[in-house]
C-alpha cells in the first residue's frame, strides 16, 4: 500500500481540478433547490401559474333576484382575485352559453361556470378547456357550496348568524415537540417547509452518490478497455488501484460538501437574518453534520459496489445493466420521500432505514423530521459501517480478477463466483 497516497491524490487533483467539478460545486445546491423547492413555491403563488383569463358566470337570477346575481359575481370575484382573474357575467341563453363554450376552447376564458335554476339543490357545471387546472376547480367548488348554503339557510327560514355559530369550524393548532420538550409551531406551512428542506437533501445525498459512483465504475471501464490499467497495474496492486480511485474521489466529494456545508451556515446565520428571514429549521449545523455523515458512508458503500461493477464490465453499455440492481436501491426512498416525511416512524420507514442499501437516505429524512431513537440510530450506522467493509473486500476480490478479464460479458452470478477466489 506504499503507492496508495499517490494514487489517491493523482484522482483528486483529476477530480477537482476539472472546471465541472468547480461549475457543479458552485451551482449544485441552487439547481438541486430549482428541482425542489421551486415547483414547490410556484404552486404556492397561484398568480405565477395562473394565465390570467377570466371566468364567465351563467347564473340564474334565482329567488334573490338582482341583488343575488350580484353577490355571487362578488363572491367570485374575491376568491379568484389570488389568481389574478377577472369574472364576466354571460346570459344563461343558449347562444349565450355557445359563445362563452367557444371562448373556453380558444383560451380566451379559462372557465365557463353555469349555475341554472335551482342549482343550489341540482348542482353546478364547469366547462374547462384542459380539465386539469385543480386549483381553479377547487376556488370555483368553495365558492359553489359555500353560496349554496347561504342560499338554503336564508330559505329555510333560520336565523343566519345562527346558523354560521352552529356551522363554524374549530380551528386546530399543531405544535411539533422536539428533543428537550421544546415547542415549535406546525401545520400545513411547516410540513411544506420541512418537506422542502428534506427533499434538498436526500437530492445531494443521491446525487452526489449516484455522480460519484458512476464516474468510478466508468473509469475503471475506460481505463479497462483501452488497456491502460495493464501498464498501471505493473506497478500498483489492484487493491491498491481500487482504493486509490474510491479515496480520491471520497475527498473531493468531502471538499465539495465542506463548500455547501459552508454556504448553508452563511445564508442561515448571516444573510436571512440581515434579511429578516428566517432559515428553515431543518437547516441546523447538527443536521449539516448528518447530511456529510451519511453522504459518507453512502459515498464509500455505492463506490465500492460501481468499482467491482466497472472491473466485471466489458463497456459501458454493460455497466449500466450490471448497476441496475444497485440504483434501484438509491431510486426506492426517492419515489417515497413524501411517506417518509409524513410518517418517519412507521414500520416502514424504520425498517429501510436500517436496511444499509436505503438507509443513508432515509435516516436522513427520519433525522430531519423528528429524532429517532437512538439504537434506531445507532444501529443504521453500525450496519452501514459493517456493510461498507464488507462491500469494499468484496469489491477488492472481483476487482482484482475482473479488471485483467476482456472478450467476455461478464454476469452478476460470475461476480459471486470470484468472492470464492482466494
Amino acid at each position: 500500500m506504499r503507492k496508495l497516497p499517490a494514487i489517491i491524490r493523482y484522482e483528486f487533483k483529476l477530480m477537482a481540478a476539472n472546471k465541472a467539478f468547480v461549475i457543479l460545486t458552485i451551482l449544485g445546491p441552487f439547481l438541486i433547490l430549482a428541482v425542489t423547492v421551486l415547483p414547490g413555491l410556484l404552486s404556492m403563488n397561484p398568480k405565477a401559474l395562473s394565465g390570467g383569463e377570466p371566468i364567465a358566470i351563467a347564473a340564474s337570477s334565482g329567488s334573490g333576484g338582482v341583488g343575488e346575481s350580484a353577490a355571487l359575481a362578488s363572491a367570485f370575484e374575491t376568491a379568484l382575485a389570488a389568481q389574478g382573474r377577472g369574472v364576466e357575467a354571460v346570459s344563461l341563453d343558449e347562444a349565450s352559453i355557445a359563445d362563452a363554450k367557444k371562448r373556453v376552447g380558444s383560451g380566451k376564458l379559462a372557465a365557463l361556470v353555469v349555475l341554472p335554476v335551482g342549482w343550489e339543490d341540482s348542482g353546478a357545471t364547469l366547462f374547462t378547456k384542459t380539465g386539469t387546472d385543480a386549483m381553479l376547480y377547487g376556488l370555483v367548488e368553495r365558492v359553489v357550496d359555500a353560496f349554496a348554503r347561504e342560499s338554503r339557510i336564508a330559505r329555510s327560514g333560520i336565523d343566519p348568524d345562527v346558523a354560521r355559530a352552529l356551522l363554524n369550524g374549530v380551528t386546530l393548532s399543531i405544535v411539533k415537540l422536539s428533543a428537550g420538550d421544546r415547542e415549535e409551531a406546525g401545520g400545513e406551512g411547516a410540513f411544506v417547509q420541512t418537506l422542502f428542506t428534506a427533499m434538498s437533501f436526500v437530492m445531494l445525498v443521491y446525487m452526489t452518490t449516484l455522480l460519484y459512483g458512476q464516474m468510478i465504475g466508468r473509469s475503471v471501464v475506460m481505463e479497462k478497455t483501452s488497456k491502460t490499467v495493464e501498464i498501471m497495474l505493473s506497478s500498483v496492486s489492484p487493491r491498491e488501484l481500487m482504493f486509490g480511485k474510491i479515496l480520491g474521489l471520497g475527498l473531493a466529494g468531502l471538499l465539495q460538501y465542506g463548500v455547501w456545508v459552508s454556504l448553508a451556515l452563511v445564508l442561515s446565520k448571516l444573510l436571512l437574518p440581515l434579511l429578516g428571514m428566517a432559515a428553515p429549521s431543518a437547516i441546523a449545523p447538527g443536521n449539516l453534520a448528518w447530511l456529510v455523515l451519511f453522504f459518507v458512508l453512502a459515498f464509500f458503500l455505492y463506490a465500492s459496489l460501481y468499482a467491482a461493477l466497472g472491473a466485471a464490465a466489458e463497456d459501458e453499455q454493460h455497466l449500466g445493466q450490471l448497476a441496475w440492481p444497485v440504483l434501484v436501491f438509491l431510486i426506492i426512498p426517492l419515489v417515497m420521500i413524501s411517506s417518509f416525511v409524513s410518517n418517519p416512524g412507521s414500520p416502514l420507514s424504520v425498517a429501510l432505514s436500517l436496511f444499509p442499501m436505503t438507509s443513508p437516505i432515509v435516516m436522513l429524512i427520519r433525522v430531519l423530521i423528528a429524532t429517532p431513537p437512538l439504537w434506531q440510530l445507532a444501529t443504521c450506522i453500525g450496519l452501514l459501517v459493517v456493510s461498507v467493509y464488507g462491500a469494499a473486500a468484496a469489491a477488492a476480490k472481483i476487482f482484482r480478477v475482473g479488471i485483467l478479464m476482456g472478450g467476455k460479458r461478464s454476469t452478476l452470478g460470475e461476480m459471486i463466483k470470484w468472492l470464492r477466489v482466494r
